[in-house]
């Protein structure tokens, strides 16, 4: 199956039509990545975002994996939105992928592709869901540090150290 067929499957270019799929796969061609290997290592400088066409990824930090990302997904897309960043997690092929390596230039040249509109409109809703996944959990690791603040009940005394639990379960360094 080609490149451009894997990327019609994919609900999120449901409508786009195929010669933009070609033209995004011709601006962006594929890379391959086999089980185990090194997509992006945590602390290195992030330039680039990859979607996934097809196969797994997970995202790994310290020695605790995150999330697992599969096709139609993006990976490293902070480096779409904040210059200067570095990578916050690792991730890796957890068996054969084929991705499209996204850059700020690629969706900045291209802006008028129907499938490059389809990715950005794609980015604001993972972005959206993962900040709401986010506040979830500072939300639940907030209550659980003073059961008092979902109660309205007096605060309890503290358990610990709040910014330790919160980088056990985002990782980060000191």
């Amino acid at each position: 199956m080609s490149t451009v067929d894997a990327l019609e499957r994919l609900p999120l270019f449901r409508g786009v039509p195929r010669a933009s799929l070609a033209e995004l796969v011709q601006l962006a061609p594929p890379v391959h990545f086999g089980l185990g290997e090194l997509i992006f290592q945590q602390g290195d400088a992030a330039a680039t975002a990859m979607l996934v066409v097809n196969g797994r990824l997970a995202a790994i930090v310290g020695d605790r994996t995150v999330g697992e990302i599969r096709g139609g997904e993006i990976v490293g897309e902070t480096a779409l939105f904040a210059s200067g960043r570095t990578r916050s997690a690792t991730v890796k092929a957890m068996e054969t992928t084929t991705c499209l390596s996204v850059s700020r230039q690629l969706l900045a040249a291209a802006a008028l592709n129907p499938a490059l509109v389809a990715i950005e409109e794609h980015l604001l809703g993972t972005l959206a869901r993962r900040i709401r996944s986010t506040n979830l959990t500072v939300q639940k690791v907030w209550k659980e540090e003073d059961p008092g603040v979902a109660t309205g009940a007096a605060p309890a005394a503290p358990k610990g150290n709040l910014r330790d639990r919160f980088m056990s379960i985002f990782g980060g360094g000191r």
